[in-house]
């Protein structure tokens, strides 16, 4: 998208947020996370798969793309290759749930409403930023990538959580919204706008998914002690007005700056909360599936 059709689309979006309702309905927003089963029985809960952690460090962007991009298409045959009475059996399949943790250099990425419609002098104005700039098939539209962000790409098989997208993308906002609470930060939802805000204005976690054949990909990017200065290059997620704020930065007006809000500090506080929200076990990667560890640690290192 040129940048003047994503200001111009950003200052309508503006004037619809900057009405009082916005303020009223972040107010009222509520995470709900004591008591949320994201529209699951007791009997589903009581069915649903271990989900294995990794943590990779950091990971150029294109790199771990390609990674999810194979390893959605190994866990999309190894399912569909079953005959469907069988599909739900676990004991049957290779692969597992991943939660993939990491960070990245710093990048910009679009979405895929977005293909091919920035223009070509504002990708060499990021790319003089010594920071790359990616087309992606997630949904949202441009944002930042970069050290100190704690990013999250959960491989799920919905049908094994009993999840439609919509409940999925809440239970994402959700985990955010707990991990910000462990640091006393509240931090909601605001109706029609994803991702996760401390205020009307100040977005602390971008959301952006892709889900083929009930396999999901990409996730959430989590400002833990992101400099805010690469978000001052664009305008986040096309929202003239809006700013990305870090925990760190939160932390910091809260009177609290030698609270650590590092990535290996959130990282197991947001792992918990993952836990939490969708209602499961989470434990190391490489306990829960070897066969999905290696392939992930070996296309990563490619």
């Amino acid at each position: 998208m040129a940048i003047a059709s994503i200001r111009n689309f950003g200052q309508i979006l503006s004037r619809v947020q900057s009405h009082p309702t916005t303020y009223r309905a972040f107010s009222a927003a509520t995470t709900g996370i004591s008591d949320c089963t994201l529209s699951r029985t007791a009997e589903q809960l009581s069915q649903l798969p271990t989900i294995g952690y990794v943590y990779l460090g950091e990971v150029p962007y294109r790199k771990a793309l390609e990674m999810q991009n194979q390893l959605c298409r190994r866990r999309i045959d190894e399912i569909y290759a079953l005959p469907q009475a069988d599909r739900a059996d676990l004991n049957l399949r290779q692969f597992s749930d991943a939660l993939i943790l990491l960070q990245h250099p710093p990048v910009y990425t679009n979405g895929r409403r977005n293909h091919g419609k920035l223009q070509p002098d504002e990708i060499e104005r990021l790319h003089a930023l010594d920071c790359d700039y990616v087309e992606t098939n997630r949904g949202g539209e441009i944002t930042f990538h970069g050290p100190g962000q704690l990013v999250g790409y959960p491989n799920l098989y919905l049908k094994d959580h009993f999840l439609a997208t919509k409940c999925f993308v809440k239970g994402l906002e959700y985990t955010i919204a707990e991990t910000c609470a462990h640091f006393g930060i509240e931090a909601k939802t605001i109706p029609g706008f994803p991702g996760v805000w401390t205020s009307p204005t100040q977005k602390v976690a971008a959301l952006g998914t892709h889900v083929q054949r009930y396999v999901t990909s990409h996730g959430f990017a989590l400002n833990c002690t992101t400099d805010m200065k690469w978000f001052r290059e664009i305008i986040p997620c096309g929202l003239e007005g809006k700013t990305a704020i870090s925990l760190q930065t939160l932390m910091e007006q809260h009177g609290k700056p030698n609270c650590d809000t590092s990535v290996d500090a959130v990282l197991p506080v947001l792992r918990q909360s993952f836990a939490k929200v969708f209602g499961c076990n989470v434990k190391p990667l490489e306990d829960v599936s070897p066969a999905t560890f290696k392939f992930i640690q070996e296309l990563v290192k490619l």
